[in-house]
């Protein structure tokens, strides 16, 4: 149980207001308009989570500091506060919490904040009752799941004064986007139509079907290495026949199991010979012998080139000594090689002063033109000894690599069979493999056994837990919640004579609105007429839910605010005002009537313009009056001089 025992709101002046409440009773302030009535509803809802303060602004935003409320539950009490905001915010996450027994409000507040707005809602979520839940939108819908807290519980305890009169919502909040969904999603919850451990049953069977899925899989590995039973086992004697290990001729009596078995047995225990290849070291020796020989002869061949290639060029410089000697010969140059510098070296003639300086130069050329020749003429020999000399290295090297390659075409032409051999070693291992897994798969036929009855249990269960789940079946039991809470409201409904009251009345949760069944077609909320019956059947409806949420011991706050039940009244003409009075009586006998039949186990907050002076039960319910020239939710004592003109302006 949660009810509301005292509304607090701390001045930025340093006084407190407090506004007390009775539980399990209706509380009712009467007042003049612009009095700061509505103010009270967003109070309240601010303290108990809201993301937004939607208090107007005007004199309660401008001097309050915090504001608070005193909570009763079945056991403690809890002080929620949460502070004010800044002129240019519209939120705060500052928020204190006090949680005893009994509880002191404080008389000032210097609060340090030690809840945030989540940990205040899911600290209230808990003081109700609401466990873990989760609503999952059924399979091809992408909205996400949805859990219900404290903040889907308050769609049920307010009528803001926009909202109790209203032809076309029928839930506080309801006209801001997505809550029409969220009650949908939230509201099995709250009439009870979902499991209470639901959300661990939804978690066992999440994890249920993960395991059925690896099971599953196993089994299927399984099956698949049985690989068919004998058709299998048939192909693998066909396949050891190719490959050697059966004789062709071997006769297999294919419809005895066991003779099939006995003869892959017998195949299995095959093991490939150790073949190694021949000469394998002698070949890598061979190897780096032809690569060295090679090397070598790659040298030497350069070594020939460049002796034949100096050969070469002195011939070609013996030649032409030769040839110029036999020129000088011809003219007797080399007889005359006495000459004297002053006669010319060809005619003898005195050259008197004239003589040739270079005459000396000339002898000495020719001196050194006959030593080169004869020079040469003794070399030739040892260079031809020193070229003969590497062409038979050269044929030396030729004769050796050719030895060499031919023993290792030799070695390789050995191996030839081996490799042969150990290919075919390689498809006989791997049929004896084939063969090894459809023995292993049949030995598993415990194994296979022991996996389907796993399999067994677990959809057993899952199918258990479906039907706990199933949608439909919740759908039924939610069906019949809202069934009961139908009888109520066309009860009620003929009780205040609403409008087609004859019939009955029921909540369309599809539509998310209240349905009026007439024989010919079904009536919506919006098309049943005039202001008196809006307000009528948002009465009805949030009666009838909050007298099943008591019977049904369900996690919703115990109590209810209604802003202006008796605003379709006002104004009237003054020959309809009796008229209206009348309506106005019926209207709060039918509330005091119900609050009284739940014993109070329910709370009813209500601030409204009228004001039953003969009406006892309705005197006896007014907290505070506010009909007077001081009746304000801000004391005016609170106000700046500078602002008392606009304090009608709450």
């Amino acid at each position: 149980m949660m009810q509301i025992k005292e509304l607090i709101i701390y001045g930025k002046n340093g006084n407190v207001r407090r506004l007390p409440f009775r539980l399990g009773a209706v509380n009712i302030i009467t007042g003049k308009s612009k009095s700061g009535k509505s103010a009270i509803g967003s109070i309240i809802n601010y303290c108990l989570g809201g993301t937004s303060c939607n208090i107007a602004d005007g004199v309660v935003r401008d001097n309050a500091e915090w504001y608070a409320l005193l909570l009763q539950f079945n056991n403690e009490q809890v002080f929620v506060a949460r502070k004010n905001p800044e002129s240019n915010q519209q939120t705060t996450s500052y928020c204190y919490v006090e949680i005893s027994n009994e509880i002191v409000v404080p008389e000032t507040c210097n609060f340090t904040s030690n809840y945030n707005v989540e940990g205040l809602e899911e600290m209230l979520s808990k003081r109700i009752g609401i466990s873990e839940n989760l609503n999952i939108p059924p399979d091809g819908q992408s909205r996400r799941s949805l859990s219900a807290n404290i903040r889907h519980a308050l769609f049920y305890c307010f009528q803001n004064q926009d909202e109790i009169a209203s032809p076309r919502i029928l839930f506080h909040g309801q006209q801001e986007d997505f809550v029409t969904q969220s009650i949908r999603d939230t509201l099995p919850y709250f009439l009870g139509v979902v499991n209470e451990e639901s959300l661990a049953l939804e978690h066992e069977r999440t994890m249920l079907k993960r395991k059925l899925t690896i099971e599953k899989r196993r089994l299927d590995e399984i099956l698949a290495l049985r690989g068919g039973g004998l058709d299998r086992a048939i192909s693998l004697i066909s396949e050891s026949k190719v490959v050697g290990l059966l004789r062709e001729d071997l006769v297999v009596d294919y419809d005895d199991y066991n003779a099939v078995k006995n003869v892959l047995d017998e195949v299995n225990e095959w093991t490939p010979e150790n073949v190694s290849s021949v000469g394998m070291a002698k070949l890598a020796f061979l190897q780096t012998e032809l690569t060295n020989s090679e090397s070598e002869l790659e040298n030497l061949n350069i070594e020939i080139d460049s002796a034949k290639l100096f050969t070469g060029a002195g011939s070609g410089y013996e030649n032409a000594v030769k040839h110029q000697k036999v020129r000088l010969s011809s003219i007797g140059l080399f007889e005359q090689l006495d000459f004297s510098p002053s006669n010319c070296p060809l005619c003898s003639s005195n050259l008197g002063d004239d003589s040739l300086p270079n005459a000396e130069s000339i002898k000495v050329a020719i001196n050194n033109l006959s030593r080169d020749i004869e020079n040469i003429e003794r070399e030739r020999p040892r260079i031809r000894k020193y070229l003969d000399g590497l062409e038979k290295q050269r044929q030396t090297i030729r004769e050796k690599i050719q030895s060499l390659r031919a023993e290792i075409d030799g070695i390789y032409e050995q191996n030839k069979n081996a490799r042969i051999y150990r290919n075919l070693a390689a498809q006989r291992a791997k049929v004896v493999g084939r063969i090894s897994l459809w023995i292993d798969s049949m030995n598993t036929t415990d194994n296979l056994a022991k996996k389907q009855e796993i399999i067994k249990q677990l959809e057993t269960r899952i199918y258990e837990l479906d039907n706990i789940l199933s949608r439909e079946d919740l759908l039924e039991r939610q069906t019949s919640a809202l069934n009961r809470i139908a009888v109520n409201m066309s009860q009620w409904a003929k009780e205040l004579n609403l409008e087609h009251g004859d019939n009955p009345y029921r909540l369309d949760m599809g539509k998310v609105t209240v349905m009026v069944d007439k024989p010919e077609r079904p009536i919506p909320l919006r098309q049943l007429g005039s202001g008196a019956n809006w307000v009528g059947v948002h009465l009805v409806t949030y009666f009838a839910m909050q007298k099943f949420f008591i019977e049904a011991n369900r996690p919703v706050p115990r109590f209810l605010f209604i802003d202006q039940p008796s605003q379709v009244y006002f104004p009237s003409e003054r020959k309809e005002q009796r008229l209206d009075w009348e309506m106005i009586y019926e209207l709060y006998n039918f509330i005091f009537k119900r609050v009284a039949e739940l014993n109070e186990q329910f709370q009813l907050i209500i601030v409204d313009h009228a004001n039953i002076i003969d009406n006892e039960l309705f005197n006896a319910a007014i907290v505070e009056d506010w009909h007077t020239d001081d009746g304000f939710l801000i004391p005016l004592e609170w106000y700046h001089e500078e602002d008392e003109e606009q304090s009608n302006e709450i």
